[in-house]
């Protein structure tokens, strides 16, 4: 797989089997969130976002969020979040939320 980054419209095929060839690697425990469900982005404390969108990079799958507040410094460097102007994360950069925390 090569590193180009690509967005898809949907779950593309992949596997979570880390030494897989040529299928897309999703790196989390739990299934690939879906479109409209949030998630925390753990990595630079992100924090709570919604998914808009897919895209893989390297090889790994990852979803396209947009953060509800993210720090300072991120809108600085990426500009105001939104489905147009997504993060990219990968599994291992994320958390689900529980039903219950959402509420």
């Amino acid at each position: 797989m090569k590193t180009r980054f690509r967005r898809h419209a949907t779950v593309p095929p992949h596997t979570r089997d880390p030494f897989a060839q040529d299928m897309l690697k999703w790196s989390a425990d739990f299934d690939v969130p879906s479109i409209g469900e949030d998630v925390i982005i753990r990595m630079n404390s992100i924090g709570r976002a919604k998914v808009v969108g897919y895209a893989s990079q390297g090889g790994y799958l990852g979803v396209m969020t947009a953060p509800y507040g993210p720090p300072d410094w991120w809108i600085r460097q990426n500009g105001l979040p939104s489905s147009d102007n997504p993060a990219l994360a990968f599994g291992t950069e994320i958390s689900r939320i529980d039903a219950e925390e959402g509420k």
